[in-house]
């Protein structure tokens, strides 16, 4: 079984304006594993990350999906991450569905973790009173109300970055198909940061 993290970059812009290099990738070293009839059956989580540079200024991105089913593991991938990747002096954005609840109360342990290592949420630095809740629609997303419950989608930032803006997309009605299916089981975060800036 694979998990597939993507990052999606502008090839569009001169280089002076953005570039990025030394794409990396890596799964978790914990992970679930499902006792099977046929043997364990693990499922992976992973990350990717790339080097950036806008106007001059450099930062690392990172993308990811934590654990869903197990608490625990998602804990300690949450600690993988900050430990390897994430561990860098560079301005540092990371985007991921972290499967961790950051609304409404209780926080889940892991993002209580990421706010406790210095981390920032862009969306609760913009919004402290707005839920921005982005998860989940039925899987088979052709239920009539949103069902949307919990803020699990983060951009959590590092160091010299500031949240600029944020949008969700995808959380109302109105952004329904013709055939009146949601988009995604998601609701997606869109976020702007200003890098080099605290």
């Amino acid at each position: 079984m694979n998990d597939y993290n993507v990052i999606l970059a502008r090839t569009d812009l001169p280089s002076w304006v953005f570039q990025w290099s030394n794409p990396q990738t890596g799964q978790f070293v914990n992970e679930v594993v499902l006792p099977t009839p046929v043997g364990p059956v693990p499922l992976p989580r992973s990350w990717a990350s790339v080097d950036a540079e806008f106007f001059g200024h450099s930062f690392l991105f990172i993308d990811t999906h934590l654990e869903s089913f197990d608490a625990n593991i998602r804990k300690l991938q949450g600690g993988e991450l900050r430990a390897g990747p994430a561990n860098t002096s560079l301005p540092l954005i990371i985007a991921m569905d972290s499967n961790a609840q950051a609304f409404p109360q209780p926080q889940d342990p892991t993002y209580v973790d990421f706010m406790s290592a210095g981390y920032n949420d862009v969306w609760s630095k913009l919004f402290p009173k707005r839920a921005g809740l982005t998860c989940c629609q039925d899987e088979a997303d052709n239920n009539p109300v949103s069902q949307l419950y919990q803020r699990i989608d983060l951009v959590l930032t590092h160091g010299r970055v500031r949240p600029w803006g944020a949008v969700l997309i995808g959380n109302n009605p109105r952004s329904r198909l013709p055939d009146g299916l949601w988009p995604s089981d998601h609701a997606a975060l869109v976020a702007g940061v200003v890098v080099g800036s605290n």
